[in-house]
């Protein structure tokens, strides 16, 4: 089938941060500031909180990938349900602006009742000018039962590298740009499990609605069904799919994001959509690797 893309390269900030960056440092602050957002949700409410903590072009997913200020602006100001969460992971890019963070989510109706549903979220953060953390993306996904508070903030240890010269990043966005693609072309041709084993590191993630999230290659493949992602060119009526994706990279060319919708069409003309935020990591002289995925299922349009 058909397979058209359209994409988009973006920077976290104007310019290359200056001087050396201390990593840990950095994700300590974005773990302090995860803390500060869900503590602002407990205090003040879930508006305000995501308005005090989004960026200016912030994208939620809803399940697909929306602006994410309007979301929240239209959100009435007296919505009694108290949404509180706790990271469980936090990595930060060399270049100390770009990072991302999950953990374990819980709703509750109101303030004075027991939580009523939960999942696990994942947010990418940007560093701001003023150096201020701020919510880029914002994705999640529901299971039954609380998954318990994390003991420790998990951070994995990547490469120490400095900010890439402006031209040697449009050389890494070329070849980061060249890797995604090449993953794309082998979901549809061997599905999700095989792709990912191909394109995964060891300590992956993933993240699939109504489960908690898989950590490793190995729970990974047991999550994931057998032919998601894969496309069937055979019959009369090959299935055809669209997918519509942007991505961005740290000024450090060793952690970048990429996220989308996909929409398949079967021979019959059913509809089957899709949308994820894939995390990717690069530890030189290595190719980029998949270390976070989330899949999230999009209900067919209207009159499909």
């Amino acid at each position: 089938g058909a397979v058209a893309v359209m994409s988009a390269f973006a920077l976290a900030v104007p310019g290359p941060p200056s001087g050396q960056v201390d990593r840990e440092r950095a994700a300590t602050s974005l773990v302090e500031a995860e803390r500060a957002f869900s503590k602002a949700s407990e205090d003040r409410g879930t508006r305000e909180a995501f308005l005090a903590f989004l960026s200016g072009d912030a994208v939620v997913f809803r399940p697909s990938p929306v602006a994410g200020r309007p979301i929240y602006e239209k959100m009435a100001a007296d919505e009694p349900s108290v949404l509180t969460w706790e990271p469980e992971i936090a990595e930060v890019a060399s270049s100390g602006e770009l990072g991302y963070t999950s953990g374990p989510y819980s709703v509750r109706p109101k303030r004075d009742a027991a939580p009523a549903s939960f999942g696990h979220y994942v947010s990418v953060w940007q560093r701001e000018p003023d150096g201020a953390w701020k919510v880029l993306l914002d994705i999640g996904v529901r299971h039954d039962g609380p998954a318990g508070a994390p003991d420790r903030v998990a951070s994995p240890a990547g490469s120490s590298l400095p900010p890439l010269s402006p031209e040697a990043l449009r050389d890494e966005e070329h070849a980061f740009g060249l890797r995604a693609g090449a993953f794309e072309n082998a979901l549809v041709d061997k599905g999700a499990r095989k792709a990912l084993a191909e394109f995964a590191t060891e300590d992956v993630r993933v993240y699939r609605s109504g489960n908690f999230p898989a950590v490793g290659l190995s729970a990974a493949k047991s999550l994931i069904p057998a032919k998601e992602g894969k496309v069937s060119r055979a019959g009369r009526n090959p299935e055809s799919r669209r997918t519509s994706y942007k991505v961005g990279l740290a000024w450090s060319g060793d952690l970048a994001w990429s996220y989308g919708t996909v929409e398949s069409v079967g021979g019959r003309g059913a509809h089957e959509g899709t949308a994820y935020l894939r995390i990717w990591r690069r530890v030189p002289p290595g190719a980029w690797k998949i270390c976070l995925d989330v899949v999230l299922p999009v209900p067919p349009p209207a009159g499909s």
